[in-house]
């Protein structure tokens, strides 16, 4: 595909056809908004979003609570699974370099119709984590070392819950030049965090020993791999997000695979040892889903000052109170970075769709003074509220069943969008074998249809718990989740994706009158991208 293909000069003697001149279909809005966009992003910011989009403090007590086996799938998932999706990522970010990176290459494999589906599940993730699960770990974090561990009043609970969500909706209404450092300061985070915790729990085994797990319980089986193979994926995406920023940044064909290689590696130490470590520290039965990763912290802290009593109760003294409390702030950092990376991600990436055609116009405005998509940022925020207080009240205050049932909602609609990606990378490489790639993965096919097989047995596991083995019993069940065989949990789930599919196909039907504006001109920058 050559530069002929996206010139229209009024001199030439015959004019382009409107094939030529606008190869990838792309609507005026599309261009419009694209050309407009301001460049921001340096390899550094890069590279701590896409940390901060991948390496969740939310999921280190999930995975923990699974057992030693899991860290070991872990182990294992990381080299069949998230290596090989960098290489991915890396090809095609490199290669597509478009705003709305994620929607723009299922829309280029697959149509505006699959791309529509892809950006509004993606983006309706977002307000279930971020006011499900993120809030939730905030809120635990802060009773564990600011309240002593008592409870909060429901009053008291809202309160912190929403501001937490709101300042987090604000975060993502800044301009990228403001609101990248959110994610760089949630990247520091966890770079302090982590290796200080890991570093505390040697000397907390120094001092008084290790406990909890032998050697032996790292083994493999079969049950352990449906019982942690969503957790773990969930640990793993993410690589994709910062591309929905492709056109913000300054070098994106030279940083994307740069980002997602490093944090492919991040992610490996950063979850690998914490996680040893809660195993470590706390007994197998005592590791929970939701506090696991914040209560392996406070038990460590006691060498710092503080004592254990017999029945598991932590206090902490002296200068375990301090350092307690400044590990606590690291981690409502490190986590509302995460929702914060996350909304900049999907929001974005839902915008880019409906200026695309895929969605509906108005739903994409972006403010001029900020270049954001805030009108989807509020509504993401408005949503995220009604799922909080929805939700707290239907689990009658139960914060830890509140989060075992959003993690599970957004691991499913996370793993429903990797469902297109990977298929899409194998037809972009058919569709566009001409395109200059600056990363170039081997053995395509296999590649795509083994990360599409993996994405797949993940998403039957967390739809149908134990599928393969014993459907929906106790051992593979989520907590909280009764009834005849689980069918409940089952439908709950079908129900909220069926719901936002019926969605996106709405929203792929009022965006089609978009797709009568066509734009004539590309700007260079494209036919780079494309070239």
């Amino acid at each position: 595909m050559g530069n002929e293909d996206f010139e229209n000069s009024s001199s030439a003697p015959v004019q382009p056809t409107k094939q030529m001149a606008n190869p990838l279909d792309l609507t005026a809005d599309y261009s419009i908004e694209k050309s407009a966009l301001r460049k921001s992003f340096g390899r550094k910011e890069v590279l701590f979003f896409s940390a901060c989009s991948v390496i969740g403090l939310d999921t280190i007590g999930v995975v923990a609570a699974g057992g030693p086996e899991a860290i070991s799938w872990m182990a294992v998932l990381a080299i069949v699974f998230l290596i090989p999706a960098a290489m991915v990522i890396a090809e095609l970010s490199s290669t597509f370099t478009y705003q709305g990176g994620p929607y723009m290459w299922t829309r280029l494999a697959f149509g505006r119709f699959a791309g529509s589906i892809s950006a509004a599940i993606s983006w309706f993730k977002s307000p279930i984590w971020f006011g499900g699960v993120l809030t939730l770990v905030a809120v635990a974090t802060s009773e564990t070392f600011f309240m002593s561990g008592s409870r909060m009043s429901e009053f008291s609970f809202y309160r912190f819950a929403l501001a937490f969500i709101w300042i987090g909706i604000i975060a993502a209404n800044l301009s990228f030049r403001v609101g990248k450092w959110v994610p760089t300061l949630g990247a520091l985070a966890r770079l302090i965090v982590i290796p200080f915790f890991t570093v505390t729990v040697v000397v907390f085994g120094i001092a008084n020993g290790l406990r909890g797990v032998a050697f032996s319980d790292f083994g493999l089986s079969f049950e352990g791999f449906l019982a942690s193979i969503g957790i773990i994926m969930f640990a793993f995406l993410g690589l994709e997000n910062v591309s929905a920023a492709s056109d913000e940044m300054t070098h994106a064909k030279r940083d994307l695979p740069y980002a997602a290689f490093r944090t492919s590696a991040l992610a490996i130490l950063l979850y690998g040892f914490p996680i040893m470590a809660v195993l470590l520290v706390l007994p197998i039965n005592q590791v929970t889903g939701l506090t696991g990763f914040v209560d392996a912290l406070k038990s460590a802290f006691t060498v710092y000052g503080g004592s254990i009593a017999e029945d598991g109760t932590v206090t902490l003294s002296g200068a375990g109170v301090y350092l307690g409390s400044f590990a606590a702030v690291l981690i409502i950092l490190a986590v509302f970075a995460s929702g914060a990376s996350w909304l900049m991600s999907t929001n974005r990436t839902l915008a880019m769709s409906c200026f695309d055609g895929a969605g509906p116009r108005w739903l994409g405005h972006t403010n001029p003074r900020y270049g954001t998509p805030v009108r989807i940022n509020n509504i993401t925020g408005f949503i995220a509220t009604i799922i909080l207080i929805v939700g707290y009240r239907f689990v009658d205050g139960d914060t830890a069943k509140y989060f075992g049932l959003m993690i599970s909602f957004a691991i499913a609609m996370s793993l429903v969008t990797y469902l297109f990606l990977f298929p899409a990378f194998w037809l972009l490489r058919n569709k566009f074998p001409d395109a200059h790639r600056p990363y170039q993965v081997p053995a395509h096919r296999t590649v795509s249809i083994w990360l599409t097989v993996v994405v797949a047995v993940a998403l039957i596991q967390i739809l149908a718990p134990g599928f393969g083995d014993i459907w929906f019993s106790d051992e593979y069940r989520p907590a909280g989740w009764v009834g005849d065989q689980g069918r409940p949990y089952y439908l709950v789930q079908l129900a909220i994706l069926a719901v936002i599919i019926l969605k996106a196909t709405a929203f792929w039907a009022i965006g089609r009158r978009n797709r009568r504006k066509v734009a004539i001109n590309e700007p260079e920058a494209m036919q780079a991208d494309v070239n």
